[in-house]
């Protein structure tokens, strides 16, 4: 059994607080009127979820806290099936937090948890006060819809409406679809005609355009095959022109060989005789001589082939001219045939009758187009007048449920007479903060003052202990000064501890004392001895005391107007005997001089950078760092640093003070203005709601307004339908007798224009042919003019490079005859040095003819090479036209490229298709393209309507049939609730001794149309409640919840003071009905019935004092065994 275990409170309405358990049964809060017995309930209703602040008995979110509190909490613990904690909190500002087994969850959450206990938001299980009398004046009919919405026949009555909605609007739609179907069915008949001839001609546009790129193409691979020709033969020539350079080269080589002989044997000829100079001379002129011949050859070669390749170019010239003229006369020969062709089709008028019949086409499709435009408007009007009857009724619907609340008077003074007393109090807070940041402000300051002062009293104790490190290591010291701090008597410290001095003395003061001033200073021998024998104990070292009580103290000196060192150093007076005997002695002087002056050895002195003068006559000095007493400076300083730490520590405890003031101050400021907040936002609900209230007067005036709108724009659409309708159905008539009047005139076009239509191709064949003849003729002119353009400038160039060639062989041969002249006179001189030399002359000689024979074979092979390049050239000049040509034909098929290549169709056959089918759609005319795509469009659109309709259809019949089948479980749901709430109604009779009690229907197969009444059976005595008491009546009442309650039984109910009208014998029919009902789920009553409280398992007393209701519970049967 799953129940409510725990109930926890906390400033919820009038309780403060609230703990208390709950056993699962029949519970009983108990209490006079007022006391919060029905808070208790609402705090259960408030936890599980409920939202309405009415159904809570409050106006306002601030009714639900507890006055002077800032929020409310409620905390229910479910145990038994299932174990959750559920905990509610709300703030003044309303805003809520829901926490399920102590995690932060949302409202729906909980109720999810809670939906498999059949706990739900609905609020079935709680009986408020004035439910009882509620049913009791309700009429059979309306006591009926209770059994309605147990049953949840709304939720049919919903779908049977949306299907009812569903169902009309599918009858639309197949209404209209049919109408659309047979007008489209029409026209499509008409559309089917027009397609087959498009197809047609389609057929005989693809074969025209498959035959021309077919016959394109077949040009194309011959000139493409023809250009691999001739790169194979530019391949060809390339190789035999490398071969004949390569005959080249190695003649070339071997003239340099030869050559290579000829001027050793010159060399050799120059060592022989001192004739060197004209040796080389003539070796200079002779292949300066050989240079220029082969220039000059060279030059000679140059010319003539530069003179064959311009006679060439003329004679190219001279043809291409020729050529030029006849394609010229050509051209003017077509052009004279294409007028006269162009003409005899003016004459004829072909396109006269088929620009009539394209005027009737396009009539016909602007009509068509017109008709469908209308029509569909039709349909759009039709759908629009509809779909504002719907809004009509539903504004009239909106109409009905207006209600515009009474108008709340004098709250508004109120808000603002608590706002501004807010206001003030927030001031007040205000300035006792601003007094308090000031106040830290100044803290701050000292603090950060304190740090700085810290930090130099830190780096000076650094600097001190430094000093000082190596006598503070002294462990009987460290010692003594333990026993000091452990509160040993009669130990007054180092001499060093007891005094002070200004630090210009310092050095002066640590010279006079020395190690003195780290003896100990005590109050007796005694102490010093007892001391002495601790640290032989504890093996720490040793020290040496100044006992008090048995030292003698030397006389203050005074001399040369310096006194004793004494006088510069503050001491307390219980340790003057200690002070005097280290410093008594011992004068101050200002330095080294003032010792002589005084005299050395009179008086123990001291300078004031440390210098000593003994009395013996030692004097010591030097520089050394401050030790025994930078130990006591450093004391001094970390005592002031522990004082400043205080002072800070204090200033910061003082600041965390202020913090903590001001975080009051301003946790109430906040409170303060949440206040302010909630006054404001309550002051603007309150404006909102007038200004609603006054909106929704407006929105009813607005409302009435737009009815009536809607009413006459529905007369205007509906006589606009009518009209519409009736031109539709003229246009209608309109457009058949002109489809009916192209019909006749297409026919009779085809019939009288047979031979007019065979000239017209003829004609048309005929123009086409000599257009496209003229247009390649054109392009043949322009061809042939730029190869005239580029010949003409080429031989411009080469007369240029003749006449460049003739003024350098001129110039070379003047050149040769000079080095030739020259050559034989050093040949003469060199023949009269001897036959010796004559020999090796005649040998060069040889060599030189040798030099010349490959020379005339080297010019041979050049030769070879200049006939291939004039080959590649021409090679080259027929590769280019051909590529020429190429292109032209690539760019033509570009227009064909993706014709169907056909296979095996010879070009006779091709020529004769092309044609054949030119012919044809020449006597096509003019052919309706878009006829094909349209009639795929209409049919498509045709098919869909039918589908659509078809679907429509089976939709019709899904929503009757889902409409039955709500009627049908309608009724088995009403009944079935009917019934098991008639049996949970006579069961409970059972438990109650007012005779027997069921339930009945007036109209038993019409359930929907019938009353429900109670009736109660005394014996062989049939009643209505009507008879009955009035406890009678308040119980049966009871017993007819409880019933509908236990249709769908919940784990707990609350009953807030449903027993307020019973007397005592119904109280106690009611009390011990509810507790045999306990047994599967919890009770919870709130009630002032003594009867009904003494028989509840637990009761809880309430009371109410001081503003704040309190709970005393205790279980009955304890109650009895106490008494």
């Amino acid at each position: 059994m799953f129940y409510i275990s725990h109930l926890k409170m906390k400033n919820f309405k009038s309780f403060k607080a609230l703990n208390i358990e709950l056993p699962p049964s029949f519970i009983c809060f108990a209490g006079p009127n007022g006391a919060g017995k029905s808070n208790i309930l609402d705090a259960i209703r408030f936890v599980l979820g409920e939202t309405s602040l009415k159904s809570l008995r409050a106006r306002r979110v601030n009714d639900l806290i507890h006055h002077g509190a800032k929020a409310a909490e409620v905390t229910i613990t479910f145990d038994g099936d299932g174990k959750y904690e559920i905990k509610r909190a709300i703030r003044e500002d309303g805003k809520v937090i829901y926490r399920l087994n102590g995690k932060r969850a949302t409202r729906t959450a909980i109720l999810e948890a809670l939906k498999k206990f059949n706990l739900d938001d609905s609020g079935r299980n709680i009986i408020a006060q004035g439910e009882v009398q509620r049913i009791v004046n309700m009429s059979g009919k309306e006591r009926r819809t209770i059994i309605d919405a147990v049953a949840g026949i709304s939720d049919f009555e919903e779908k049977k409406k949306e299907a009812l909605k569903d169902l009309e609007v599918a009858d639309t739609r197949i209404k209209e679809a049919n109408i659309v179907l047979g007008e489209r069915k029409a026209f499509l008949e008409e559309l089917e005609k027009e397609r087959e001839l498009a197809l047609k001609y389609i057929e005989k546009r693809e074969l025209l355009n498959n035959s021309k790129g077919t016959l394109l193409k077949l040009e194309l691979d011959r000139l493409q095959k023809e250009y691999g020709q001739f790169e194979d033969v530019e391949k060809k020539l390339n190789k035999d022109k490398e071969e004949a350079e390569k005959g080249y080269a190695d003649l070339d080589r071997r003239i340099l060989e030869v050559d290579k002989k000829r001027m050793e044997l010159s060399k050799e000829l120059q060592g022989k005789q001192r004739t060197g100079d004209m040796i080389r001379r003539i070796e200079e002129l002779k292949a300066s001589l050989n240079l220029r011949q082969q220039t000059i050859r060279d030059k000679e070669e140059e010319i003539r082939k530069l003179e064959e390749e311009r006679e060439n170019l003329k004679t190219k010239i001279t043809d291409e001219k020729k050529e030029i003229g006849e394609i010229e006369r050509a051209v003017e020969e077509l052009r004279k045939k294409l007028k006269i062709l162009e003409e005899e089709a003016a004459n004829e008028k072909i396109t006269q009758d088929e620009e009539v019949l394209e005027t009737m086409r396009n009539e016909i499709s602007k009509a068509e187009k017109n008709l469908n435009k209308k029509r569909e408007e039709l349909a759009a009007l039709r759908f629009e007048i509809n779909s504002k009857k719907e809004v009509l009724l539903s504004k009239k619907e909106d109409l009905k449920s207006f209600g515009i609340e009474e108008k709340e008077e004098g709250k508004k003074q109120d808000f603002e007479k608590r706002t501004l007393e807010l206001a003030e109090e927030k001031k007040i807070i205000d300035n006792e903060i601003e007094e308090l940041f000031n106040r830290t402000k100044e803290i701050n300051k000292k603090i950060a003052e304190m740090d700085k002062e810290l930090l130099e009293l830190k780096e000076k104790a650094a600097i001190y202990k430094v000093r000082s490190s190596p006598q503070l290591m002294n462990p009987a010291l460290r010692f003594i000064d333990d026993l000091k701090k452990s509160g040993e008597d009669g130990i007054y410290g180092t001499v060093a501890d007891l005094i002070e001095f200004e630090q210009k003395y310092v050095h002066a003061i640590e010279a006079a004392g020395g190690p003195r001033l780290m003896y100990v200073v005590v109050d007796s021998s005694f102490t010093a001895v007892d001391i002495i024998e601790k640290l032989k104990k504890a093996g720490v070292g040793r020290a040496t005391f100044i006992p008090l009580d048995v030292i003698k103290v030397p006389e203050e000196v005074s001399a040369g107007g310096f006194s004793s060192i004494l006088k510069k150093i503050k001491y307390k007076e219980e340790v003057r005997k200690a002070v005097e005997y280290v410093f008594g002695d011992t004068l101050l002087i200002d330095g080294s001089g003032d010792a002589r002056k005084v005299g050395i050895g009179n008086y123990r002195m001291v300078t004031l950078s440390g210098e000593i003068f003994e009395r013996s006559g030692v004097i010591s000095g030097g520089k050394v760092q401050s030790s025994i007493l930078s130990g006591n400076e450093a004391k001094k300083i970390e005592d002031a640093i522990a004082k400043l730490k205080d002072d800070k520590n204090a200033c910061v405890e003082e600041l965390y003070s202020i913090r903590e003031k001001e975080s009051m101050l301003r946790a109430k400021r906040s409170q303060i203005e949440i206040e302010i907040k909630t006054l404001e936002m309550e002051s603007k609900a309150l404006m909102e709601k007038e200004k609603e209230r006054a909106a929704l007067l407006e929105k009813r005036r607005g409302l009435e307004n737009e009815i009536k709108k809607l009413e006459v724009t529905i007369e205007d659409n509906e006589r606009l339908f009518e009209k519409l309708k009736s031109e539709i159905e003229k246009e209608t008539g309109e457009f058949e007798k002109l489809r009916t009047k192209f019909a006749e005139a297409e026919e009779k076009l085809r019939k009288e224009s047979d031979e007019r239509n065979k000239i017209k191709i003829d004609i048309a064949s005929q123009l086409s042919s000599t257009k496209a003849t003229i247009e390649g003729k054109l392009n043949e002119i322009k061809i042939r003019n730029k190869n005239i353009e580029s010949a003409e400038q080429r031989i411009i160039a080469i007369t240029k490079e003749i006449d460049r060639a003739h003024e350098e062989i001129r110039e070379t041969k003047a050149k040769y005859a000079k080095e030739n002249e020259e050559l034989a006179l050093e040949e003469k001189k060199i023949a009269e040095t001897g036959k010796k030399i004559e020999k090796l002359f005649d040998e060069i000689k040889q060599y030189e003819n040798e030099i010349q024979e490959f020379g005339k074979e080297r010019e041979k092979k050049k030769m070879e090479i200049d006939k291939i390049l004039r080959e590649l050239n021409q090679l080259n000049v027929k590769k280019a036209t051909t590529e020429t040509r190429l292109e032209d034909i690539k760019i033509e098929y570009e227009r064909y490229k993706d014709a169907q290549f056909l296979e095996g169709v010879p070009k006779a056959k091709l020529i004769e298709n092309i044609n054949e089918c030119e012919k044809a759609l020449a006597e096509a005319g003019n052919v309706n393209m878009a006829a094909i795509e349209m009639y795929e469009k209409k049919k498509t659109e045709i098919e869909e309507i039918t589908k659509k309709i078809e679907q429509l259809s089976e939709e019709r019949k899904a929503i009757l049939k889902m409409i039955d089948e709500i009627e049908e479980r309608k009724k088995e749901a009403f009944f079935e609730a009917f019934y098991a709430v008639n049996d949970n109604f006579k069961k409970m009779f059972q438990h109650v001794n007012i005779g027997e009690g069921y339930l009945v229907l007036d109209k038993p197969n019409e359930p929907f149309e019938s009353g429900l009444f109670i009736k109660i059976r005394k014996g062989d005595h049939e009643f209505s409640i009507d008879s009955l008491s009035g406890g009678e009546l308040t119980l049966v009442t009871l017993m007819f919840i409880f019933a509908l309650q236990f249709f769908k039984p919940s784990p707990f109910y609350i009953l807030d003071e449903v027993d307020a009208a019973l007397d005592k014998p119904n109280s106690k029919n009611l009390a011990q009905l509810m507790k045999s009902m306990s047994e599967k789920s919890q009770f919870i009553l709130a009630s002032h019935n003594d009867m009904v409280v003494s028989l509840a398992n637990a009761v809880f007393g309430v009371t109410r004092t001081d503003r704040v209701s309190k709970v005393v519970g205790l279980r009955l049967k304890e109650m009895t065994t106490a008494a």
